[in-house]
């Protein structure tokens, strides 16, 4: 019995060491879904796999036409994580959740200069305009605009280009109109700014369209802010952002969820001419259900014992909790375990013990051949439920120790 104890404790260590590390330890890679190679997620992505890669954790970027395929790429299992544009709704009945917002993204329109583009939305009847290609944000942006305007039967063509594309068709003449929802870093939003043959279209009624949009808000961006020499834009300008956030299956694994807030706090949380310091990452109004982690990241921060274990075990401590629990209880138990079967086994002897000094005290009181012989009877008794008691063997020595003292008592002197 001992013995079986003693082997039971290394065997629930080796149980205990497998499912900390299978069921613990974060997958060795993630896929994430970003967008055009030569767009601003792609770049954005980028920084997240050199962030994790710190960690161990390799992080495969998914090329994608943008915002609604990472959205359908997510639903269908084929990537893990994937960054979403504001305003997009999500598909019903899905098991999507937000990491939480991570960047503003501006809505911008531009023109060629020699282009007659207005800039009220209902002068754009009949325009060719460059919206991206299908399953891109920027073209449901478009979409929700065209129609928020009341433009869908006005005659506008949506050329189905963007990015460098829509940027080479406005120097062509061969768009009237370029849109553009990306970060700010996209190279070919830098592009269009620093173009002398390129301009941004100032929109009228920001405010005012910005409710159309969800997650979406007006931000003046302070003339200068492009280049100072010569100051690009020349003045103040309002624009329209919509707050980009990431998505991730219910099924990522929490420690990767850790790593990319981390990484999201590292890379968005600087000021910039759309946001304040630290104003990103946040949890307001997600477009999914907020994952549990993120939220007590972004909004607690790393706790304490992410300074004192690796970050996989301190981001789901309870979950480490929960397995190190059965350990603590365990412990304690293996010592007394063995101790109450040893008292029982033994206590099979030592309860007939009180019968036997009962039955000596009768043989001194007896008087006559008669009393001697029943409480001998009654000995023989005794001596025979000891000899048929099923002991293991380690504990039938007691039971021979007691059926010795009772052959002591038949030839004990006579009074």
């Amino acid at each position: 019995m001992r013995l079986f104890f003693t082997l039971l404790v290394p065997v629930f260590v080796v149980v205990l060491v497998f499912f900390l590390i299978g069921g613990l330890a974060p997958p060795e890679s993630i896929r994430l879904a970003t967008g055009p190679k030569d767009g601003g997620y792609w770049k954005i992505g980028s920084q997240y796999r050199s962030k994790l890669a710190q960690d161990d954790i390799a992080v495969e970027l998914v090329e994608t036409a943008g915002s609604v395929e990472n959205i359908q790429r997510l639903m269908d299992g084929d990537v893990d994580v994937a960054f979403v544009q504001g305003g997009i709704a999500l598909p019903r009945g899905h098991t999507l959740e937000s990491l939480g917002a991570v960047f503003p993204e501006p809505f911008l329109i531009f023109r060629h200069v020699s282009s007659q583009v207005g800039r009220y939305p209902g002068d754009w009847r009949g325009l060719r305009l460059a919206a991206g290609p299908v399953g891109s944000g920027t073209r449901a942006a478009v979409l929700t605009l065209i129609e928020k305007v009341g433009l869908e039967d006005s005659g506008i063509v949506l050329l189905e280009i963007g990015g460098s594309e829509a940027i080479e068709a406005l120097r062509a003449r061969e768009a009237d109109a370029a849109f553009f929802v990306a970060p700010l870093k996209a190279p070919y939003l830098t592009e269009a700014v620093v173009d002398p043959e390129l301009e941004l279209v100032r929109m009228e009624l920001i405010d005012a369209l910005s409710f159309s949009f969800a997650s979406a808000h007006s931000v003046v961006v302070p003339a200068g802010s492009a280049t100072l020499d010569p100051p690009n834009p020349a003045e103040d300008v309002k624009i329209m952002t919509l707050t980009a956030s990431m998505i991730a299956s219910n099924k990522v694994h929490p420690a990767v969820v850790d790593r990319l807030v981390h990484s999201a706090n590292k890379i968005h949380g600087d000021r910039t001419v759309l946001q304040e310091a630290k104003e990103f990452p946040n949890t307001n109004s997600p477009p999914a259900p907020i994952n549990n982690v993120a939220w007590h990241m972004i909004n607690s921060g790393p706790n304490i014992l992410h300074g004192i274990f690796p970050f996989w075990i301190a981001a789901q401590f309870g979950r480490v909790l929960l397995f190190l629990l059965p350990l603590f209880f365990l412990a304690p138990l293996l010592r007394v375990v063995p101790a109450a079967y040893v008292w029982f086994q033994n206590r099979r002897v030592w309860r007939h013990y009180q019968r036997i000094v009962t039955l000596e005290a009768e043989i001194d009181e007896a008087a006559t051949a008669d009393e001697i012989e029943a409480v001998a009877r009654k000995l023989e008794e005794v001596a025979t439920t000891l000899a048929n008691l099923n002991l293991p063997l380690a504990y039938r020595q007691k039971a021979y120790d007691a059926r010795m003292h009772i052959c002591l008592l038949y030839t004990s002197p006579s009074p």
